[in-house]
């Protein structure tokens, strides 16, 4: 009887992967609906940089914290039950923009959502990593990568309906809070997502695990579950997450941190702030620079697309984060030195974007939530992404000080961040593509030692 790793793919378990991937769409969604609505909130409220910086960060903040209280929930708790928490807390949040009346609680309201965001991300990642088998799981956890990107698309488009029809960005509110209505039906489609048969097992719950196997396998035998042999002993909480801080899962881990904080430090700044940034230098006007960002957007996910169902399981993940960041290297410094010309700064741009969210994201959302074991999953995954969410505090907070200091000269060390992110990948990353759960532990091992 074949396993979660060798077997045919299944319709439940690409359900199970579609309703995870669609978290991604929701952040996605969320951060271009906020990159467009700034083109509103700025004026009404006289943002000035520090204030505007604080608002930027203030969703990148609440990710980080929900992401590093998510990730041991999910590991002690389960996924199912964080997967469903954050979805419900994020309609919540979003809504809350209607009644907002300053700029405090602009700020506030974006933390939470970036709570709930935070929060989904070590559970969705997990749910795709034990449900998908081992040949199809790059494709499906790079297709959040995919989702992200069309959450955006769509909300440019919505922001470009909403501003076009309701007479300009002072309908920045409804813009906001049209975010609940992804969520809402999110909810709905992950009603029947179960925990995964590797964390029930893990627990002791063997019945639990029988059952959810068979769903997301469509099998109605009675035949016991094939052996998941990359499960650690039930409740081996304590000492599994000691595991975490020793090598070679200590490499790992600081590997996947330096890769995606740095990755986040740049990618979301200059994302978030796209339309005003080519505003300012080289598309005047509201309208021009989102439909900038729209193509940009619609760029990276002709890439994505290559990338998950062309590059991914063919060339492997690390290849792609390399090349991918390499890109943005180059696209940093014709940014830089091209500043004064508009052609130059726009097809740079869209390179950065396309690369950024189109490769080195893919790449992180189909390595992260392969190179940690069962029982440190949700731990590692939310680790990882709160180093990442807080390199975007950082960025998105500093950005406006560096390009009113720098002007061109932000783009310049943008380039040196993102070369200084190459070296990091190439000495502390593994390959994953192809490997079973527990093949990549035994490459762990061999290429940062034994475990200690």
């Amino acid at each position: 009887m074949p396993d979660f790793e060798s077997g045919r793919l299944t319709r439940p378990q690409r359900r199970i992967a579609i309703t995870a991937i669609g978290g991604y769409f929701v952040d996605g969604y969320d951060l271009l609906i906020l990159s467009g609505a700034l083109l509103g909130i700025v004026p009404e409220f006289g943002l000035g940089p520090a204030e505007l910086g604080a608002l930027t960060a203030a969703a990148f903040l609440g990710m980080s914290a929900g992401s590093l209280l998510a990730g041991p929930m999910t590991d002690r708790y389960g996924r199912r039950k964080v997967f469903f928490a954050s979805m419900a807390l994020f309609v919540v949040g979003s809504l809350a923009f209607l009644p907002a009346q300053a700029a405090w609680q602009i700020i506030a309201i974006r933390f939470l959502v970036g709570l709930a965001i935070g929060a989904d991300m070590p559970a969705a990642g997990a749910l795709i990593a034990e449900f998908i088998p081992s040949r199809r799981r790059g494709t499906y956890t790079a297709l959040a990568g995919v989702a992200w990107m069309l959450g955006s698309v769509v909300a440019v488009g919505v922001t470009l309906i909403i501003f076009t029809t309701g007479g300009g960005p002072q309908h920045w509110r409804w813009a906001l809070a049209t975010g609940a209505i992804a969520a809402i039906i999110l909810l709905f489609l992950r009603h029947r997502t179960p925990d995964s048969p590797h964390w029930l097992r893990s627990k002791g719950r063997e019945a639990d695990a029988q059952a959810a196997w068979r769903y997301a396998t469509g099998d109605s035998g009675t035949a016991p579950i094939p052996p998941l042999s990359e499960l650690a002993s039930p409740n081996a909480g304590a000492g599994a997450l000691r595991r975490l801080f020793r090598r070679p899962l200590s490499l790992v881990l600081l590997g996947m941190c330096i890769y995606w904080g740095f990755n986040n430090l740049y990618g979301s700044a200059i994302l978030l702030y796209q339309p005003t940034l080519i505003q300012r230098i080289a598309v005047p006007g509201t309208f021009g620079p989102l439909l900038f960002t729209a193509a940009t957007s619609l760029l990276a996910v002709v890439i994505g697309l290559i990338v998950c169902f062309v590059v991914v399981e063919r060339v492997g993940r690390r290849f792609i984060a390399i090349a991918g960041t390499s890109t943005v290297v180059v696209a940093g410094v014709v940014i830089w030195a091209g500043f004064q010309s508009s052609t130059l700064v726009l097809v740079a741009f869209a390179a950065a974007i396309g690369f950024i969210n189109g490769g080195t994201s893919m790449a992180f959302y189909a390595w992260a939530p392969e190179v940690f074991p069962t029982e440190l999953r949700g731990r590692g995954i939310g680790l990882v992404n709160t180093v990442g969410k807080l390199g975007s505090v950082v960025g998105t907070f500093l950005l406006p000080f560096a390009f009113a200091a720098f002007g061109g000269g932000a783009f310049l060390l943008i380039a040196v961040l993102a070369a200084v992110n190459v070296a990091a990948i190439s000495v502390l990353s593994i390959e994953t593509k192809g490997q079973t759960l527990d093949e990549v532990q035994a490459t762990a091992e061999r290429r940062f030692g034994p475990a200690r």
